[in-house]
């Protein structure tokens, strides 16, 4: 059994879309799929939506909220109505737990409700395949944005390149070489394993994921592959790419409605701040300083925005 995870918020349009849409994609795949929809809205109309859609099988309270069994097109779909906003990582881990009790499933599939699968059929079996490999725990696929650029893989960046470096020099970061940006997107693949893929959609067995405590409930978004990715590697496990399966992000606009620029960059910040400090061992004081110039940075970014708007 492989089990899609998805968690939503205030997207239940985009997540019935997505459902759908993969369905109709693993039709003639042999493997037995599932799905588990994780609601973080904490919004009765978002829930009545999901579940309004499907016939309920079964209902019962399940950690203190509403677990609805639902029948899409012969499938299994859990719908769980999430008591507060967890995020990414504890959302997901409690899409997980679910799956485990009432799917036994084997694979996890955590995905975005934001992705499009490009080939006619997703690719099941090569993904599971990959992870008979030795040691394999992740797989990640091709993702590519509207745009066309790729999104996967990722190479390990320092903590100063990541974050620090690039944002001293603005607005003359350009003048930069490309390794000493921040950017950690591995453009020249050519073999496995990789440092890590994007969380947006990768498979894992669901007993390695348990064996290394799921995902880390610490961060709130962003980061959460990266700590996934290192806590594996500490186990002795890799992550591989697989560029033979292609999906598109196309990216939602929830996050950007809710956080502004500066917002989700400083959001970003701290969760990767928590990677860095927790799982590769950067220490207080790198980590202060490069805050200050984070917020350096996005001070002298609104200034020159609002001196470029003078001339306009």
């Amino acid at each position: 059994m492989l089990t899609f995870i998805f968690v939503d918020y205030k997207s239940s349009e985009a997540t019935l879309k997505c459902v759908s849409h993969f369905i109709e994609k693993c039709k003639k795949t042999p493997q037995e799929i599932s799905f588990v929809v994780v609601d973080n809205s904490v919004d009765p109309e978002n829930f009545s939506k999901l579940s309004a859609v499907y016939p309920t099988v079964s209902a019962l309270e399940y950690d203190g909220s509403s677990l609805e069994e639902k029948s899409v097109e012969g499938y299994r779909l859990y719908l769980w109505k999430n008591t507060s906003n967890a995020g990414y990582g504890k959302g997901n881990n409690a899409g997980a737990k679910i799956a485990a009790e009432f799917l036994n499933s084997d694979y996890l599939l955590f995905s975005n409700n934001d992705l499009l699968i490009l080939d006619d059929v997703l690719s099941i079996d090569t993904l599971i395949e990959e992870t008979q490999k030795p040691n394999v725990a992740i797989v990640g696929p091709s993702i590519v944005g509207k745009d066309g650029r790729p999104q996967n893989p990722y190479f390990e960046k320092s903590f100063f390149l990541r974050w620090g470096l690039e944002n001293l020099c603005y607005p003359f970061a350009r003048c930069l070489p490309k390794k000493w940006t921040s950017g950690d997107l591995q453009t020249d693949f050519d073999q496995n394993p990789v440092f890590r893929v994007m969380g947006s959609f990768f498979l894992i067995p669901r007993k390695i994921f348990e064996e290394v405590g799921c995902f880390d409930s610490n961060t709130f978004l962003f980061a959460e592959e990266l700590i996934l990715s290192k806590k594996l590697h500490n186990k002795g496990y890799v992550t591989h790419f697989v560029p033979s399966v292609h999906l598109l992000h196309n990216h939602s606009e929830i996050i950007n409605k809710n956080y502004d620029f500066s917002k989700r960059l400083m959001i970003r910040f701290e969760s990767e701040s928590y990677y860095y400090r927790n799982y590769a061992g950067v220490g207080a004081a790198q980590i202060f300083v490069v805050r200050l110039i984070l917020k350096s940075y996005i001070f002298r970014k609104k200034f020159f925005k609002k001196l470029k708007s003078l001339f306009k």
